[in-house]
């Protein structure tokens, strides 16, 4: 078994969902201490919860202390299996977390997995579904996985959520390392300015403020706008760069009393400031592609935009459970060399 303090480092949810993630593919069992001790609510909150019990579902696995608010949690998987799940976190609790938390779990199910996931969609403090579909997703499938399929029914917002993905995908077997440190020659930029229960001109505002913005920085940009069904409201900027050898990120959330021009300018800002650090991934990519890189077959390497507090959490996670050390290089800009061996996973490990 092994212990992990969840208050070292930068002491969020991510130990808790790196964990639980690598217990079940490796199936080792875990015991985690002082769960979001240093914030505002500590403990598990909802999508923790339901991040959780996602993985005990589909590992049989025993878990203790699954409360709102635990701060403890003892989590001991049996093996691993495919089929239909439905999980519901029950509030605007991130449902791309929940899927960030079990995804490993179908990549090396022993058969498909398909998912219907019931919470927020477009949520603060978390990847949306457009940035997990468009520019996550593309990521990964150059380690050798892609989902079948990947949709949304219908938009979550706060604080209501509601929103409705549905996932299917056939296991990997294994991952191939990945090597990449230059994103190569810009291609185009794209992206989609969405909103529901709203006027439409919320959605067309924001993506013109975007465009308007990149235009000054010598960029043209073409985005889709959208109307999406939910039975909240709110609105969504997601914008992505896509070059020869990867795809770079970025968005914004609209908010009461946010402007939507405001919305615009945010999620260009932030996607002008990963384009010009000439990193491969952006610094949220590069922190989700962690956990396949310690498990894929071989050595990979990837520059980032910067080296966060975040990814350094989650590499010091994945050294507990991998016992393979990463190896980080701070170059220019800010930018970050991160490389590790895989320990090579395969499919046939995770099954009774």
């Amino acid at each position: 078994m092994i212990e992990i303090k969840a208050d070292e480092m930068e002491g969020g949810g991510q130990i808790l969902r790196s964990s639980v993630s690598l217990s079940s593919v490796l199936r080792i069992p875990v015991k985690l201490f002082n769960i979001r001790a240093k914030r505002t609510k500590p403990g598990m909150q909802a999508q923790h919860l339901m991040g959780v019990s996602a993985a005990a579902k589909m590992t049989d696995a025993k878990a203790e202390g699954l409360a709102k608010g635990s701060t403890e949690l003892l989590y001991a998987p049996s093996s691993t299996k495919g089929g239909r799940f439905n999980f519901n976190v029950g509030t605007a609790g991130s449902s791309m977390l929940v899927l960030q938390t079990i995804l490993p779990l179908a990549v090396y199910s022993p058969s498909e997995v398909q998912l219907k996931i019931t919470g927020g969609t477009h949520v603060a403090w978390s990847p949306n579904f457009h940035f997990i579909k468009e520019v996550f997703f593309p990521a990964l499938d150059r380690m050798g996985y892609s989902p079948s399929s990947f949709e949304m029914e219908k938009a979550g917002w706060y604080p209501k959520g509601g929103g409705v993905v549905t996932f299917s995908s056939k296991p990997a077997g294994s991952l191939k390392p990945i090597k990449l440190e230059s994103p190569g020659q810009l291609l185009k930029i794209t992206g989609v300015s969405c909103c529901s229960n709203l006027p439409e001109t919320v959605a067309e505002r924001q993506a013109e403020s975007a465009k308007q913005l990149l235009a000054k920085n010598g960029y043209e940009a073409e985005l889709e706008r959208k109307v999406l069904p939910s039975s909240s409201r709110g609105s969504a900027l997601t914008l992505w760069a896509i070059y020869e050898n990867s795809i770079l990120g970025a968005s914004a959330l609209g908010a009461l009393g946010k402007k939507s021009e405001h919305v615009g300018a945010e999620a260009a800002q932030n996607l002008i400031k990963e384009m010009k650090s000439g990193a491969a991934f952006d610094r949220h990519i590069g922190d989700q592609l962690l956990i396949y890189m310690a498990l894929a077959k071989g050595e990979s390497s990837i520059t980032v935009s910067e080296l966060t507090p975040h990814i350094k959490t989650n590499i010091w996670v994945l050294e507990q459970f991998t016992k393979e050390r990463f190896g980080i290089e701070e170059l220019e800009n800010r930018i970050a060399r991160i490389t590790v061996r895989g320990i090579g996973l395969e499919r046939g490990s995770l099954t009774a």
